[in-house]
């Protein structure tokens, strides 16, 4: 049995990891690598195993950065199963069919999409199914509606591949469980090296407050998948709790739009399922440019929720141009903004843009938050992973460097001696 670590060892996109078991081999997530433009030609370097003969993909969750080269893998010959739970395989469609969308065929197209979707194959939490001669399942991870970590046995040896892991005290989700005991453990590190500080319903209260006090255009910068139905229910919350305060708000993201009636179907999968759907439903949503037109008028106070999270594209960019040279406009960046997109420059004081091909300077204010991150920190890594695994051999991957090593010298200290960073290609015998 073997592992070759791919994608995501140098950055925190482009999951793949191919494990290698007695009559074939399995790829674990087939991601689309984000953020610069150099980052981003990653996704032009071929798997390092043909598609044809792989035997079957599992996916831990939705997100682009774990699906958005399935098609692609089916456009290139893959004819396997493609594994996930029901949540996953819903919003996986959405993000998919966006990315054929954004990709205009160059890369796939949506015919790519639904012949890949016709490979899908979905399995609850906890259910068991064969693979080869693995047995695997799905356990929740918290992160996003749907996210799992892997748990498979196979020749006496457990293997559990966290996938992207949920905070501890997600506001929406239910709790996850921790690692069960392995003899190797893939553990994401995207908040490796931070410890999370703030208070999320605080800080998105301070801003909201600010929009409908000071008569100001707010922007959020969300995905439109997790991170805007958390938003969206907690400025619902807020309203009901303060009348006074209330505000219009619009979302702009035909995927988030999409994305809510998806959470309202899976709302048991959720803490308050009937306040969920509530605050997905009610939400004012536009989609057509005449809006933008009339949206652009506005003064305030109003608050457009759009997409997308680091600000490395999507109707987000319209807004911030429409509004860049209003001085009292605020922006509110919630969460990891990625190496090399215009997210990660404005939190470091950037305020140049491009839209359309028109360069434009962002006059208005900026507001940054840790505190929205549907990723575990570098505690609850830690905690999830366990004691108990103390003897278990660790491979760190989707994280930039500084956080991996961070988080390696926090497990070691912690007891779990045996921990490695794999670059791209490596192999190991399990």
């Amino acid at each position: 049995m073997k592992l070759r670590f791919w994608g995501a060892t140098n950055s925190v996109t482009g999951s793949a990891t191919f494990l290698e078991l007695e009559g074939g081999t399995i790829l674990i997530d087939s991601g689309l690598y984000q953020g610069s433009v150099s980052t981003e030609k990653e996704n032009l370097i071929p798997y390092p195993q043909e598609a044809a003969k792989l035997h079957a993909v599992l996916i831990t969750h939705a997100h682009l950065d774990h699906t958005g080269y399935l098609p692609r893998l089916v456009k290139l010959g893959f004819r396997g199963k493609i594994h996930c739970t029901p949540a996953t395989a819903r919003l996986m469609r959405i993000i998919l069919l966006d990315s054929a969308k954004l990709s205009e065929g160059d890369f796939y197209s949506e015919e790519d999409v639904h012949h890949t979707m016709n490979l899908v194959e979905s399995h609850e939490f906890g259910e068991h199914f064969q693979l080869l001669n693995a047995s695997v399942t799905f356990q929740s991870a918290g992160h996003i509606l749907g996210a799992a970590s892997l748990v498979l046995k196979a020749d006496n040896k457990k293997i559990v591949f966290s996938g992207d892991l949920g905070r501890d005290t997600d506001p929406i989700l239910l709790p996850h469980p921790p690692a069960p005991e392995a003899d190797v453990l893939i553990l994401e590190s995207t908040y490796g090296g931070k410890i999370r500080h703030g208070d999320l319903q605080k800080e998105l209260h301070t801003f909201l407050m600010s929009v409908s006090r000071g008569s100001k255009v707010g922007i959020i910068a969300s995905f439109a998948v997790a991170r805007g139905q958390l938003l969206l229910e907690l400025i619902h919350e807020f309203f009901e709790r303060h009348p006074e305060e209330k505000v219009r708000v619009v979302m702009d993201s035909p995927m988030m739009k999409a994305a809510n009636e998806v959470y309202t179907q899976y709302s048991s999968l959720t803490q308050r399922p009937e306040d969920l759907r509530i605050s997905l439903e009610e939400i004012d949503s536009i989609e057509f440019s005449r809006e933008w037109t009339s949206l652009k008028k506005k003064s305030g106070p109003l608050v457009i929720l759009s997409s997308s999270g680091m600000v490395s594209g999507g109707r987000i960019l319209r807004h911030l141009y429409n509004w860049h040279e209003d001085e009292s406009a605020l922006l509110f960046l919630p969460g990891y903004q990625g190496e090399g997109t215009y997210g990660r420059a404005l939190s470091e004081g950037q305020r140049q843009l491009v839209f359309e091909g028109r360069a434009f300077t962002w006059s208005g204010e900026i507001l940054t938050s840790e505190a929205f991150s549907s990723h575990a920190d570098q505690n609850e890594l830690v905690s999830w992973a366990g004691d108990y695994n103390r003897d278990a051999k660790v491979f760190l991957v989707h994280g930039e460097k500084e956080g991996k090593l961070a988080l390696k010298k926090k497990l070691q200290a912690n007891g779990i001696l045996s921990v490695e960073i794999p670059e791209k290609g490596n192999v190991y015998e399990i």
